[in-house]
């Protein structure tokens, strides 16, 4: 049986039924994306069942894509198909985001080691631009958009490492506790506390020093772990039993986790 205080998940979930067609062009890959999306920023709730007719009336798709892009997203434990019941947002369980959180800090400390001294000019130029358009949408409090530079930040560096495994890897993992962050939020004092690690990032990242970059790395991750667990465990504390958890999606005014 789980235990309240170990997860977060929700009663329903409503779906905008009005028409969003996507381009056959790319089908597959465009509807991919925009599921992960809406388990990303929770339109589709922790803990509730895929509406599939609903989801092919907006997108103008039949059954048969659909079903082809949430196997997908189930291979990446963004969804769970249960026999003869669908395609389930799994809830979000604390012991878990943990676990994802500090495999891909492992993950992104030996991407560092790598990247370090096979960093061309167009990757310190690519990090260099996506740290800037953070610092700004940080200063703008806009904290949608700044989750996701933050992933492509990351994802960014994990590319210059040249490892097509470890990449795949960080890219299966790392949706899994975005969600867990858009659902908490973050505070003004914690996201500061992260620019000045991105700070130390960049610095190590243009210095092309493995150990520093490593270093960096790893110490923002774990860092970030423990402030979206600790404000995940108080979600789950104080949400009602069966109720569904309403995403921040912005700066929190609360003291910083």
């Amino acid at each position: 049986m789980v235990k309240r205080e170990d997860v977060v998940s929700g009663a329903s979930t409503r779906i905008d039924r009005r028409a969003n067609p996507i381009q056959r062009t790319g089908l597959h890959d465009e509807l991919v994306a925009e599921l992960r999306d809406m388990i990303l920023r929770c339109d589709l709730l922790p803990g509730t069942r895929v509406p599939e007719r609903e989801l092919c009336v907006r997108f103008a798709i039949s059954r048969t894509p659909l079903r082809e892009a949430l196997k997908v997203l189930a291979s990446s434990g963004l969804l769970e198909l249960r026999l003869n019941r669908g395609a389930w947002v799994p809830p979000l369980r604390s012991a878990e985001v943990t676990e994802v959180f500090d495999v891909l800090a492992g993950l992104e400390r030996r991407a560092g080691e790598l990247a370090a001294p096979l960093m061309t000019d167009r990757d310190l130029r690519d990090v260099q631009r996506l740290h800037d358009t953070l610092v700004a949408e940080w200063r703008d409090g806009s904290l949608d958009r700044l989750f996701r530079t933050d992933l492509k930040f990351h994802r960014r560096l994990v590319e210059a490492a040249r490892n097509p495994t470890l990449a795949a890897l960080h890219e299966s993992l790392a949706p899994r506790v975005e969600r867990a962050r858009y659902i908490v939020g973050t505070t003004p004092a914690r996201m500061a506390v992260a620019m000045k690690e991105h700070e130390t990032i960049l610095e190590a990242v243009l210095s092309r020093d493995p150990g520093r970059t490593a270093s960096a790395l790893f110490d923002h991750s774990i860092k970030t772990r423990d402030a979206v667990v600790t404000a995940l465990q108080t979600r789950l504390d104080q949400q009602p039993t069966g109720s569904a958890p309403a995403p921040v999606g912005r700066m929190r005014a609360q003291p910083a986790v």
